[in-house]
Protein backbone atom coordinates (compact mmCIF):
# COMPACT_ATOMS: atom_id res chain seq x y z
CA UNK A 1 0.00 0.00 0.00
CA UNK A 2 1.48 3.48 -0.45
CA UNK A 3 0.85 6.47 1.29
CA UNK A 4 -1.67 6.82 4.49
CA UNK A 5 -4.99 4.91 3.58
CA UNK A 6 -7.78 6.66 5.15
CA UNK A 7 -9.03 4.69 8.34
CA UNK A 8 -11.88 4.56 10.88
CA UNK A 9 -11.01 5.13 14.97
CA UNK A 10 -9.21 2.06 16.08
CA UNK A 11 -12.22 0.65 18.11
CA UNK A 12 -14.94 1.82 15.35
CA UNK A 13 -15.47 -1.93 13.88
CA UNK A 14 -15.05 -3.79 16.50
CA UNK A 15 -18.09 -1.76 18.20
CA UNK A 16 -20.40 -1.55 14.99
CA UNK A 17 -19.81 -5.70 14.45
CA UNK A 18 -21.33 -5.52 18.09
CA UNK A 19 -24.29 -3.17 17.58
CA UNK A 20 -24.89 -4.91 14.19
CA UNK A 21 -24.86 -8.28 16.31
CA UNK A 22 -27.15 -6.82 19.24
CA UNK A 23 -29.51 -5.27 17.40
CA UNK A 24 -30.20 -8.58 15.13
CA UNK A 25 -30.68 -10.31 18.65
CA UNK A 26 -33.17 -8.23 19.84
CA UNK A 27 -34.94 -8.32 16.52
CA UNK A 28 -35.16 -12.09 16.79
CA UNK A 29 -35.73 -12.06 20.21
CA UNK A 30 -39.47 -10.30 19.59
CA UNK A 31 -40.35 -13.43 17.83
CA UNK A 32 -41.39 -14.62 20.98
CA UNK A 33 -44.06 -11.21 21.46
CA UNK A 34 -46.86 -10.42 19.61
CA UNK A 35 -46.12 -11.28 15.77
CA UNK A 36 -45.78 -7.79 14.44
CA UNK A 37 -44.01 -6.87 10.97
CA UNK A 38 -41.09 -4.43 11.67
CA UNK A 39 -42.97 -0.86 11.07
CA UNK A 40 -45.62 -2.39 13.70
CA UNK A 41 -42.87 -3.30 16.19
CA UNK A 42 -41.18 0.31 16.20
CA UNK A 43 -44.52 1.60 17.10
CA UNK A 44 -45.09 -0.86 19.54
CA UNK A 45 -42.11 -0.13 21.54
CA UNK A 46 -42.43 3.83 21.14
CA UNK A 47 -45.79 3.31 22.71
CA UNK A 48 -44.66 1.23 25.84
CA UNK A 49 -41.84 3.24 26.58
CA UNK A 50 -44.45 6.05 26.31
CA UNK A 51 -46.79 3.88 28.86
CA UNK A 52 -43.54 2.93 30.94
CA UNK A 53 -41.90 5.82 31.27
CA UNK A 54 -43.72 7.44 34.45
CA UNK A 55 -43.99 3.79 36.17
CA UNK A 56 -40.67 3.32 36.23
CA UNK A 57 -39.22 6.76 36.11
CA UNK A 58 -41.44 9.36 38.86
CA UNK A 59 -40.36 9.03 41.80
CA UNK A 60 -43.28 8.98 43.53
CA UNK A 61 -44.22 5.39 41.36
CA UNK A 62 -44.38 3.21 44.94
CA UNK A 63 -42.20 0.49 44.63
CA UNK A 64 -44.81 -2.53 45.45
CA UNK A 65 -46.64 -1.00 41.94
CA UNK A 66 -43.55 -1.88 39.75
CA UNK A 67 -44.30 -5.81 40.93
CA UNK A 68 -48.31 -5.55 39.95
CA UNK A 69 -49.33 -7.16 36.62
CA UNK A 70 -52.02 -4.44 36.51
CA UNK A 71 -50.40 -0.89 37.81
CA UNK A 72 -53.38 1.24 38.40
CA UNK A 73 -54.05 3.90 35.35
CA UNK A 74 -52.72 7.04 37.23
CA UNK A 75 -49.01 5.72 36.99
CA UNK A 76 -49.53 5.24 33.28
CA UNK A 77 -48.34 7.09 30.74
CA UNK A 78 -49.65 7.81 27.09
CA UNK A 79 -48.69 8.79 23.46
CA UNK A 80 -50.72 10.12 20.84
CA UNK A 81 -50.23 8.68 17.22
CA UNK A 82 -48.83 12.38 15.77
CA UNK A 83 -46.30 11.93 18.52
CA UNK A 84 -45.98 8.43 17.73
CA UNK A 85 -45.31 9.57 14.39
CA UNK A 86 -43.22 12.27 14.80
CA UNK A 87 -40.54 10.29 16.79
CA UNK A 88 -40.19 7.62 14.56
CA UNK A 89 -40.18 9.40 11.72
CA UNK A 90 -43.13 7.03 10.21
CA UNK A 91 -45.95 8.47 7.92
CA UNK A 92 -48.87 9.43 10.29
CA UNK A 93 -51.09 7.51 7.94
CA UNK A 94 -48.94 4.59 8.54
CA UNK A 95 -48.91 4.87 12.03
CA UNK A 96 -53.14 5.40 12.71
CA UNK A 97 -53.56 2.57 10.36
CA UNK A 98 -51.44 0.12 12.31
CA UNK A 99 -52.02 1.11 15.47
CA UNK A 100 -55.24 0.93 14.77
CA UNK A 101 -54.94 -2.97 13.68
CA UNK A 102 -53.07 -3.23 17.31
CA UNK A 103 -55.98 -1.71 18.56
CA UNK A 104 -58.11 -4.20 16.89
CA UNK A 105 -55.82 -7.08 17.88
CA UNK A 106 -55.80 -5.95 21.78
CA UNK A 107 -51.84 -5.51 21.83
CA UNK A 108 -52.92 -1.45 22.46
CA UNK A 109 -55.80 0.64 24.21
CA UNK A 110 -56.76 3.98 23.00
CA UNK A 111 -58.68 6.02 25.64
CA UNK A 112 -61.62 8.46 25.22
CA UNK A 113 -59.20 11.35 25.01
CA UNK A 114 -57.42 9.59 21.49
CA UNK A 115 -54.14 8.59 23.62
CA UNK A 116 -52.94 5.55 22.94
CA UNK A 117 -51.48 2.75 25.63
CA UNK A 118 -50.13 -0.81 25.44
CA UNK A 119 -52.52 -2.92 26.85
CA UNK A 120 -51.23 -4.37 30.51
CA UNK A 121 -50.19 -7.90 29.09
CA UNK A 122 -46.45 -8.38 31.66
CA UNK A 123 -48.76 -11.49 33.30
CA UNK A 124 -47.83 -12.80 29.61
CA UNK A 125 -45.53 -15.58 29.58
CA UNK A 126 -44.06 -14.68 26.44
CA UNK A 127 -43.80 -10.96 27.20
CA UNK A 128 -41.90 -11.87 30.40
CA UNK A 129 -39.76 -14.58 27.95
CA UNK A 130 -38.51 -11.70 25.47
CA UNK A 131 -37.88 -9.17 28.15
CA UNK A 132 -35.51 -12.48 29.83
CA UNK A 133 -34.00 -12.76 25.93
CA UNK A 134 -33.54 -9.11 25.28
CA UNK A 135 -31.56 -8.87 28.47
CA UNK A 136 -29.41 -11.61 27.55
CA UNK A 137 -28.77 -10.04 24.00
CA UNK A 138 -27.32 -7.46 25.84
CA UNK A 139 -25.10 -9.44 27.75
CA UNK A 140 -23.58 -11.30 24.88
CA UNK A 141 -22.86 -7.83 23.62
CA UNK A 142 -20.73 -7.07 26.59
CA UNK A 143 -19.55 -10.44 26.20
CA UNK A 144 -18.86 -9.70 22.68
CA UNK A 145 -17.06 -6.01 22.98
CA UNK A 146 -14.70 -7.84 25.48
CA UNK A 147 -13.64 -10.66 23.47
CA UNK A 148 -12.12 -8.08 21.11
CA UNK A 149 -10.64 -6.59 23.35
CA UNK A 150 -12.83 -3.83 24.00
CA UNK A 151 -14.56 -1.78 26.97
CA UNK A 152 -17.59 -2.96 27.48
CA UNK A 153 -20.99 -0.96 28.07
CA UNK A 154 -20.12 -0.48 31.86
CA UNK A 155 -17.19 1.94 31.16
CA UNK A 156 -13.83 1.14 30.68
CA UNK A 157 -12.02 -0.24 33.44
CA UNK A 158 -9.15 1.22 35.60
CA UNK A 159 -6.76 -0.71 32.66
CA UNK A 160 -8.96 0.58 30.11
CA UNK A 161 -8.88 3.52 27.80
CA UNK A 162 -12.49 5.27 26.53
CA UNK A 163 -13.73 3.14 23.58
CA UNK A 164 -14.22 6.42 21.19
CA UNK A 165 -11.87 9.13 22.54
Amino acid sequence: MTGNPPKVPRNMRAYAFANVELMLDVIYSARVGPKLDLESMFIYLTVSEATMRPLMLDSTTPPEVLELVEPPEQYRGSITRLLVADRIGLPRETVRRKIGKMIEDGLLAEDAEGRIRTTRNFGDGSVQEWTRLTFAAVQRYEQRLRSFGRPGVTGPKPTEEDPFP
